[in-house]
């Protein structure tokens, strides 16, 4: 009975040192907010044929892990030289048409307008453009490793459009500008996420084809520029809802092998009935889910309950008949055996839920 009580102090020391290291886990990428930039292979470019732009993103809701997209409502900015103006008149290309959104989906449903009927002329010569946007964007680098326990990166992505923009000819090079106080509106936190702040890369991105121009290799490649707003998962909230009923059904699992082994019919129950319960906790987390190429935090732990109770089973049925057909006279020293068993089961059982969590965090 001493081992027993050791054994349940230990397993509760366990649990709350798991719900700590995932806490550990979750803070050690759960950033101060914050705004960064940075530049990828961007060539140096005339500046008299630079589109400066910026961006403030007023709101974003109807984050779809399952289908990769979210809605996104804002403002965006052009501001050109006269060098570029003059491209734009020759080739009448419309103003809409300078830049396009390149990672929006479902147009139909979305709102991009010229906030003046005709760009502003500043009084340095350049001209400027506002525009407001609402559209839905995807997310196609969407990473779900460490679900639920995520790190999401939403980015809005745009670019020069007109094939006369490319690096082959004209080539307008698009130039961001991350103010002091950032691109995040009031309405851009999340529901469960942390809103860690915004980013932004400025880059040169070469298409697979030319878009049937005859203007060489650089005709594949556009200005772009992605913004990014990056959240993380709130734990509490993420733990209680997926982690926790997992918990439940791991401490059953432990504390099972504790019940005498004269209660064979009970015992054998347990592990059975856990593996059901986890089966349906696991499509119940799946349905909030694309389907995916890799393991998922959570998946390793419902891959590690399913061992668990499938395990536990057949040491029952071991420990059941190994007691029934031993000699009365040795039926103790069976059952001794038997509970040193069942002791490295809980132990290991322990000690493989930790050492998932340690892994997720590396």
């Amino acid at each position: 009975m001493g081992i027993k009580k050791v054994f349940i102090l230990f397993f509760i020391g366990v649990f709350f040192s798991f719900s700590l290291g995932l806490g550990l886990q979750h803070h050690s990428f759960a950033a101060a907010p914050r705004q960064t930039e940075s530049d990828l292979a961007v060539r140096p470019l005339d500046p008299k044929r630079d589109i400066e732009i910026g961006m403030h993103i007023e709101n974003i809701y109807n984050l779809s892990l399952k289908d990769k997209t979210f809605n996104a409502e804002g403002w965006f900015w052009l501001k050109w030289p006269e060098a570029v103006q003059e491209i734009i008149t020759k080739n009448k290309i419309p103003i809409l048409e300078i830049v396009e959104l390149v990672n929006q989906v479902e147009t139909w449903d979305s709102n991009i307008q010229l906030d003046s009927n005709e760009p502003e002329l500043q009084a340095d010569g350049n001209r400027l453009q506002l525009v407001r946007f609402s559209a839905k964007f995807y997310d196609d680098a969407q990473n779900l490793k460490r679900f639920p326990f995520e790190y999401l990166e939403l980015p809005i992505t745009v670019e020069t459009r007109p094939t006369i923009f490319s690096m082959a000819d004209q080539a307008i090079s698009l130039y961001p500008k991350l103010g002091t106080r950032g691109v995040l509106g009031q309405y851009a936190g999340l529901n469960g996420f942390e809103l860690q702040g915004s980013s932004l890369t400025k880059s040169i991105y070469a298409y697979s084809t030319n878009f049937g121009e005859s203007n060489g290799e650089k005709g594949a490649e556009f200005s772009r520029v992605d913004y990014t707003v990056n959240y993380a998962t709130e734990f509490w909230p993420s733990f209680y809802q997926y982690i926790m009923p997992w918990l439940a059904v791991m401490a059953m699992l432990i504390l099972a092998p504790n019940l005498e082994g004269k209660f064979t019919e009970l015992r054998l129950a347990i592990p059975s009935t856990a593996l059901l319960t986890l089966v349906f906790l696991q499509l119940g987390t799946s349905s909030d889910l694309p389907k995916l190429s890799y393991i998922t935090f959570i998946d390793q732990l419902y891959l590690f309950g399913y061992i668990a109770s499938i395990v536990l089973f057949a040491l029952f049925v071991w420990g059941s008949n190994l007691y029934e057909t031993a000699p009365a006279e040795q039926q103790q020293t069976v059952m001794l055996k038997i509970n040193r068993i069942d002791l490295i089961y809980q132990i290991s059982a322990i000690a493989g839920s930790g050492l998932i969590a340690v892994s997720a965090s590396l």
